[in-house]
């Protein structure tokens, strides 16, 4: 049907006038003028991109056409990697994309937005202990449709902090039993030990004392990896990242909960990079104070649950 011939048909279907359509009576009256549906009569544009095409009588809808030629800047199919479309489409293209949530616009293309990890980057400022940590860097006290957790903040410093693994990524020795390690410092109390937070740097400091066979369980975290993290992003916790969460079970195992995670309880034994000796380091310990306990044996097998510094 062209342009003229649509125009025509739609007058006549929607010309009324006494005792019915001009042009129709009786039963062919009923079967024509009932027709008001804009698609049915050919309008199928859903808006005049060009500013001249018909529009229905009937309601907004128009019809521009097959082979209407759009405006020229309606060139972009946005159908690329992390790209959404901005505004309506005309013969299938945009005028414009944009980019998807955790993505970010460098040199014309959407790119993966990633969070800088293992070191105080200041992502914590909007975050408080016991929130979910999600892989784009964000936090919040609750699941986020369409947003992968990760951790659960355990502490915080300022704009600094650290988030804590879902689970356990097994059970593996600290390792090095009878050797003290050059640099690492010695936590020889119960109450120095909660003040070593330096999660990331302790783990540094074992790994470059020997291999993943001689001291695994720092290995271990420094290999872990999540959606939006990679391996050597997360670290073996200091000793008093225990005792952050030992200070604040309520906020921080309700997080666990809400991010499908699994809480430590009194009887979770998991190993810090804290060391107290050539024999001995710190290890969870929820049954004593300040959340830590001193393990006498490094070669002993306990959880793993590594942290991240954002």
């Amino acid at each position: 049907m062209n342009r003229r011939s649509l125009m025509i048909s739609t007058m006549l279907m929607s010309a009324i006038g006494v005792g019915g359509v001009v042009g129709f009576s009786g039963s062919a009256c009923a079967a024509a003028c009932a027709v008001t549906d804009c698609a049915a009569l050919g309008y199928t544009d859903a808006y005049n991109s060009s500013g001249n095409c018909l529009k229905c009588p009937f309601g907004e809808a128009y019809n521009c056409e097959k082979g209407y030629i759009c405006p020229d800047n309606y060139m972009n199919e946005c159908n690329g990697v992390g790209e959404i479309a901005v505004g309506e489409a005309c013969n299938g293209k945009y005028a414009s994309c944009d980019c998807a949530e955790g993505y970010k616009l460098e040199n014309g293309s959407c790119v993966e937005n990633k969070a800088e990890w293992g070191t105080c980057t200041g992502l914590a400022a909007n975050c408080a202990l016991g929130d979910i940590l999600f892989s784009d860097g964000t936090c919040s006290a609750n699941a986020v449709s369409g947003k992968t957790p990760i951790a659960v903040v355990v502490y915080k410093s300022g704009n600094c902090g650290q988030a804590m693994a879902l689970k356990s990524i097994g059970d593996y020795a600290w390792g090095g039993h009878g050797t003290d390690i050059s640099g690492l410092t010695n936590y020889t109390s119960a109450s120095s030990a909660p003040q070593d937070v330096a999660s990331c740097e302790n783990s540094k400091k074992i790994m470059a004392a020997g291999d993943k066979s001689t001291y695994p369980a720092a290995w271990e975290a420094h290999e872990y990896k999540t959606a939006g993290t990679e391996a050597g992003d997360w670290c073996l916790p200091a000793a008093g990242i225990f005792t952050s969460y030992y200070n604040n079970q309520d906020a921080i195992n309700t997080g666990f909960s809400r991010a499908n995670g699994t809480q430590f309880t009194e009887s979770t034994e998991a190993w810090s990079s804290s060391e107290y000796g050539s024999r001995d380091a710190w290890y969870s310990s929820f049954n004593d104070s300040y959340g830590l306990d001193r393990n006498y044996n490094k070669s002993s097998r306990l959880e793993v649950r590594p942290v991240i510094e954002f």
